[in-house]
This record gives structure tokens, C-alpha cells and sequence, in this order.
């Protein structure tokens, strides 16, 4: 005589068990992806910076002339290159170089658009840019015009890690021989070399 055949799978409840839970282990993870993203599109600003500040200095040797960088309200193309909307907290910048003489017009080289990498312009949680200047120029040797530059960068509405919160906020910094480098004000150690 033969008996029933059995059929091997899931119960109805065990597949809603296990959908249950994995919805509750997506909700607990959501807001730790949510910052992670925020942090990248911080992290992907401040490495735009950065090489637009290297790319500057570099330009300033090569053409043996001041190269500046500005943050900017307008586009950044080339019918920007006089502009006066200068402002300390981006959200654009170009690179132009100076003129030699005070008549003559300055030379665009390259801009960056705000949405290239940081998340502004519409993109999800803003970056915002708190330059101490919006201004910042290399002469021909490679050095930095004026007084050491900070651009810090963080999160629209949150605390940075600093100060206890959740973003990650990053600063590029000019330093008056010309070096440019991207640090941490929340690392925390002596010999840490992303401190500020």
C-alpha cells in the first residue's frame, strides 16, 4: 500500500515570519543607509573641491600667472568667467585666471556645477559650503595668495559628529605654502592625519 506523498516548501506562516522580519531588520537599518548616503555626498564634494584646488595651483605654475578659484550663484561655463555674484558658500565654482593687466578680462579654465557629486542642486539632502573666503588664489610659484582657507562641508539641517550628531563634516583647507588637503574635524587622535 502506498502513502500520501509528501510536498516539501513553506507554510503560508512561515513565509509571513520571515517576511516580518526582514521588514523589521530593513526598518532598523534605513536611517544608519540614509546618513551613509548623506556622508558619501559630502565626502564627494569635498574630493570635488579638493581636485579643483589642486587642478588650480597647478594651472597657476604652468601658466606662470595668479590662478584663483571662485564660489559662485551663477553657472559655472565660460560666459560666467566676470562675475560678480561671488559668495563664501558656493554653490558653484570656477576656475579663472587672473588678468595682468587691470583692463584686461580674466581667462576661464573649468567650473563645477553644485550637483556634481555633493547632492545640492535638488539631488536629496543638501551640501551646504561655508568657505571662510570666496576667493581663493594661487600665485605663479604655487602658493597660496593671502591667508590660510577652510571650505567646510556638512549636512543641511544635522549636527555634525563633533558635535555628537549623525553627519560626517569634512573641511578642505589651503594652507599658505599651497597645499591643499581634505580632513576631518571629528577625528580624534594625536597622530591622526585627517585631524584639522
Amino acid at each position: 500500500m502506498l502513502s500520501a506523498s509528501r510536498q516539501d516548501g513553506f507554510s503560508l506562516i512561515e513565509l509571513m515570519v520571515t517576511l516580518v522580519v526582514f521588514a523589521v531588520m530593513a526598518a532598523m537599518a534605513a536611517p544608519s543607509l540614509m546618513q551613509y548616503a548623506n556622508n558619501m555626498k559630502i565626502l564627494a564634494a569635498a574630493d570635488s573641491l579638493y581636485a579643483s584646488l589642486q587642478q588650480t595651483r597647478s594651472e597657476a605654475i604652468r601658466r606662470n600667472i595668479p590662478v584663483e578659484l571662485v564660489f559662485t550663484t551663477d553657472a559655472p561655463v565660460s560666459a560666467s568667467v566676470e562675475t560678480t555674484a561671488l559668495t563664501d558658500n558656493g554653490p558653484n565654482w570656477l576656475i579663472r585666471q587672473t588678468p595682468e593687466a587691470l583692463d584686461d578680462p580674466h581667462v576661464f579654465i573649468e567650473g563645477k556645477s553644485g550637483a556634481e557629486g555633493g547632492g545640492r542642486a535638488g539631488q536629496g539632502t543638501p551640501v551646504v559650503i561655508d568657505s571662510s573666503s570666496s576667493s581663493i588664489r594661487f600665485d605663479a610659484s604655487g602658493a597660496l595668495v593671502g591667508s590660510e582657507v577652510r571650505v567646510g562641508f556638512n549636512q543641511q539641517g544635522a549636527t555634525c559628529a563633533l558635535e555628537n550628531g549623525p553627519a560626517r563634516c569634512l573641511r578642505v583647507v589651503a594652507s599658505k605654502g599651497g597645499q591643499v588637503r581634505v580632513c576631518d574635524p571629528a577625528a580624534l587622535g594625536a597622530g591622526d592625519t585627517r585631524k584639522c
